[in-house]
């Protein structure tokens, strides 16, 4: 127990729980390869680019 509480805390990435990584640069096509979780989290953080990609 004592070497779990040294441990430090590691938060995930917002799209970790996707199916891969979201390239810094979001296009149309990346948008289509984002599982529910990535898009639900792009929403959240930037409806504006989640209206733009859904077009």
């Amino acid at each position: 127990m004592e070497n779990e509480q040294n441990k430090p805390m590691q938060t995930p990435a917002p799209y970790a729980a996707g199916t891969g990584s979201v390239p810094v640069a979001l296009d149309r096509d990346a948008f289509a390869r984002m599982g529910y979780r990535e898009r639900l989290a792009l929403k959240k953080e930037n409806p504006e680019v989640y209206k733009e990609l859904r077009k």
